[in-house]
């Protein structure tokens, strides 16, 4: 850990050059121990380097949190003032982004490329504004992500979601309705690790317009290596014509006592069928190859299956004899002495 002597000035030079190499975790840390020390020098321009920095790591509530204390700092300051326009912009916050990019076109000096940014910035805000205000499909910045595969199936009573994203830790998962429990936001974290941690630059964002209500309280979600499960209640049993709600969509009249369980189906956006999407996740999952330890027993005893007698006499005497230090197919080497174990 770097010496916390180095002034303001001179931690946010550095934490540029990481930046610009790339190299945000050390940028990052750079503006932790800067700001850490008390120093107020140049705190607003840290702050506002942060929040970028945050931004470049899909960690956009932080970002939004370090600009929104960089202009609480100073409210007519143009770089904190866009900072905080494009961290609303990609939490959502599109009204918030907005007033915040005018007052920042407003502070900036005409003709610069900062001003420029922000008018950029400013356009995208109102834009996406007004197509959430008329609840259009592509409100969200994330409406349609499509880094994992899904697949639901339904009940009368119960609607399943699947979202074959590996591993994936329960920690990382957040699930948020809205007050009428009829549009599900599901978040994955960008810091979850496994196999999924290559897609999770920035965190994965799903929001879906349910067909009909849930029971918040009866849902159930369970995380394995493979996918997340979202088993929901439905509020009104009843068959659901599609997993999300059209326009003029509602609840079918199918009586209760019609019930039968269906096969789980594809999202229609994916134009798969679970069956197909099982056999693609099981196919993945058997050419996974072992590594380490793993990797070096499964050789071994491939070897030892495909040996003659000799070669798997050799295996077992110089494997018993060195307490597991030495393996030989080499009869003709160890049959007539003692294998001594060597150091590892």
């Amino acid at each position: 850990r770097r010496s916390r002597s180095m002034s303001a000035a001179s931690a946010l030079a550095s934490a540029r050059d990481a930046f610009d190499d790339e190299d945000y975790d050390e940028s990052l840390q750079i503006c932790d121990d800067a700001l850490g020390t008390g120093d107020e020098g140049e705190k607003v321009a840290l702050l506002c380097h942060r929040s970028k920095t945050f931004l470049a790591v899909g960690l956009a509530q932080e970002a939004f949190a370090d600009a929104v204390d960089a202009v609480a700092l100073e409210g007519d300051n143009s770089e904190a003032l866009l900072r905080l326009g494009i961290a609303a912009y990609e939490i959502g916050a599109y009204a918030k982004a907005r007033e915040a990019l005018e007052r920042g076109v407003g502070a900036e000096p005409s003709g610069t490329s900062r001003r420029a940014t922000t008018m950029k910035w400013l356009e995208k805000a109102k834009t996406a504004e007004m197509k959430a205000r008329d609840g259009g499909e592509d409100a969200s910045p994330h409406a349609n992500d499509e880094r994992f595969k899904r697949a639901w199936y339904q009940s009368q009573t119960h609607a399943t979601v699947e979202i074959f994203a590996r591993g994936v830790t329960a920690d990382a998962l957040t699930l948020d309705f809205n007050d009428a429990c009829d549009v599900l936001r599901v978040t994955i974290d960008a810091l979850s690790g496994g196999d999924a941690h290559a897609k999770m630059y920035y965190p994965y964002i799903l929001e879906l317009k349910l067909f009909g209500a849930v029971d918040r309280e009866s849902g159930v979600v369970n995380v394995s290596p493979a996918k997340v499960e979202i088993r929901m209640k439905k509020k009104t049993p009843g068959h659901w014509n599609d997993l999300e709600r059209r326009p003029g969509g509602g609840l079918s009249t199918s009586s209760v006592n019609a019930y039968s369980e269906v096969k789980p189906q594809a999202d229609k956006r994916t134009a798969k069928d679970w069956d197909a999407l099982e056999a693609e996740l099981d196919a993945e999952l058997s050419e996974e190859k072992p590594e380490g330890e793993a990797a070096l027993n499964e050789l071994f005893q491939k070897i030892y299956m495909n040996a003659d007698d000799d070669t798997r006499r050799a295996m077992n005497k110089s494997f018993q004899e060195s307490a597991g230090t030495v393996l030989s197919t080499d009869w003709k080497d160890v049959g007539s002495k003692t294998v001594t174990p060597e150091a590892p």
